[in-house]
Formats: structure tokens, C-alpha cells, sequence
């Protein structure tokens, strides 16, 4: 059977050309309602079908995806990235400070991450964070400062000492592979949790990417939240522009929006170039 759309256009077709001729302007006129009509009854037509659809923009098997198949569509090709080189406006709030620095960053996955922070044009510091070590060069009072890597957390909450610090400086965690894992959908989004409940990755299906991630303690209160957003392609890959650690129970929060970013460069530099006569401090102590 011909389908509504077909039935209509061909009606349309055997008015026109059964009409005595008359004036264009008159003409235009008598067709808008019936225009009108048949528009409407194709948009009836074709939603009366009874299969289920997704929204605009979610996957085709929304809200059915396992939670394996959640995380190999988030890392996609993002193992691609072994560094990358960035411009960046860093905010650190802290209990006894508020503070926004310019940083220019290399950050290498295999090992280290160099930060060079700036106000108004002037050098303030280098930072140089390794798997196990932080080292900050103050160029304005001519000290380095030098711990353990989990010293800088008490102004950065970023998960320094975790293998997956340079995927959360990108944004490109994905929830954690095991075969326990749950999944909850609303109506655009993922929620996935490990199996005690107290990690949660929200998941946004429409690109592919955690928007989203907490840690509870037993006791249910928010120790660690991560939030990615801002979303645009670098090189083809989907990075956030804006990246925010918290520590709500230390009141520590770090937001770093990136301006901009080049991937897998070739060039990239980590010497503090330290003076031989800067004398070393304690990290902790320049806090």
C-alpha cells in the first residue's frame, strides 16, 4: 500500500492540475491551508510507527550497554596519546588561599609533568611532578622545594601518585574493567558503579566521555569528585577544555582550563634549570 506521504503528493499533483487557472497571488492563498493539512498529516504519519527510538545524538542501544562495552567506547583510540603540550589558566582554591596562574604544561603519560606559572607576564615558579617526587622551583624567592609526590595534593587534588593521573589531566578516564560493575541509565546519561557503590563514572553516551566522577567513603561522603566539561576536538580527538579536582572534606579545589593544546609533540622540555646555588627546602614547608 502506498504510504501517506506518497497518497499525499500525488493529491496534491491531480489538484494542481485539475485547477482553473487563477491569479498566482490567489492561488498561493487557497494552497497554504491545504499545504498546512497535508504537513500535518505526514508528521502524524510518521510518528505513528511503534519502534523505539533513541534521542537525537545517543547510541543506537541506549540505555542497554554493558558495562564493558561503556568502557571500550570511552577509551576509543585515546591510548594514541603519549603526551601532549599546553597553555592553561590553573585556579587553586585552598582553606587559606584563592589563586589564579597562568601555566604553560608538558606532560609526558610515561613519566613526569612540567608546569611554568606566570601573573601578569611575570614567572612565579616551575613545577616538575615525576611518578614519586615533586620539585618546584620558586624563582621569586630563589628556592627549590622538593618532596614526595602526594605533597603537592595539598594544593592540587588531582590523583598524582595513580597510574591514570595523565588520562584525568585529559580527561580520558574510563570506569574501571570488572565483571561486577552496575549500571544505571536516566534519560541521556550512564552511571557507572564498582561493586561496593562508592565509584561512580557518569558517562555521557552522546560523546563517549566520563562527565563526571566520585568517590564515597563507608560512610557515604564525597572524598574525591572530578569533572570534565567544555568539550572540543584536539586533533581530531574529544578532550575537555576544562578539567576540576575536589577534595570537598579538605575544601581543595583545582580547575585547569586548557586554551590550548597540541598532542604527541616532539619537543617537549622538563628542566627546571635550576641555579647550583638555589639551596633546597622541604616542600611542605613552602606551603
Amino acid at each position: 500500500m502506498p504510504s501517506a506521504r506518497v497518497l499525499a503528493t500525488l493529491f496534491l499533483h491531480e489538484l494542481l492540475a485539475r485547477a482553473a487557472p487563477i491569479p498566482l497571488r490567489s492561488r498561493v492563498s487557497l494552497l497554504a491551508p491545504l499545504l498546512f493539512a497535508i504537513g500535518t498529516a505526514l508528521l502524524i504519519a510518521s510518528c505513528s510507527g511503534t519502534a523505539r527510538t533513541a534521542a537525537p545524538g545517543l547510541p543506537n542501544n541506549f540505555p542497554d550497554h554493558s558495562p564493558d562495552q561503556i568502557r571500550t567506547q570511552v577509551l576509543g583510540n585515546s591510548d594514541s596519546v603519549d603526551a601532549y603540550r599546553a597553555r592553561a589558566r590553573i585556579t587553586v582554591r585552598t582553606p587559606g588561599q584563592d589563586r589564579t596562574v597562568n601555566a604553560v604544561v608538558h606532560h609526558r603519560r610515561a613519566d613526569s609533568l612540567f608546569m611554568r606559572f606566570s601573573l601578569f607576564g611575570v614567572e612565579g615558579g616551575r613545577l616538575l611532578l615525576t611518578r614519586d617526587s615533586v620539585f618546584f622551583y620558586d624563582t621569586r624567592r630563589a628556592v627549590l622545594r622538593v618532596g614526595p609526590a602526594q605533597d603537592v595534593q595539598s594544593i592540587f587534588p588531582a590523583p598524582v601518585s595513580s597510574p591514570d593521573f595523565f588520562r584525568n589531566m585529559l580527561g580520558l578516564i574510563a570506569p574501571a574493567p570488572g565483571p561486577n560493575g552496575s549500571v544505571a541509565a536516566d534519560s541521556t546519561l550512564y552511571y557507572v558503579s564498582d561493586p561496593t557503590s562508592r565509584t561512580r563514572y557518569t558517562v555521557d553516551p552522546t560523546r563517549w566521555r566520563v562527565v563526571r566522577y566520585e568517590r564515597r567513603s563507608t560512610d557515604g561522603r564525597v572524598v574525591q569528585k572530578r569533572l570534565f566539561s567544555n568539550f572540543r576536538r584536539v586533533q581530531g580527538l574529544l578532550l575537555p577544555s576544562r578539567v576540576i579536582f575536589e577534595r570537598p572534606s579538605a575544601n581543595l579545589r583545582a580547575m585547569v582550563r586548557y586554551q590550548d593544546m597540541t598532542l604527541n609533540p616532539t619537543d617537549l622540555s622538563f628542566a627546571l634549570d635550576v641555579p647550583s646555588q638555589v639551596p633546597r627546602r622541604p616542600f611542605a614547608q613552602g606551603r
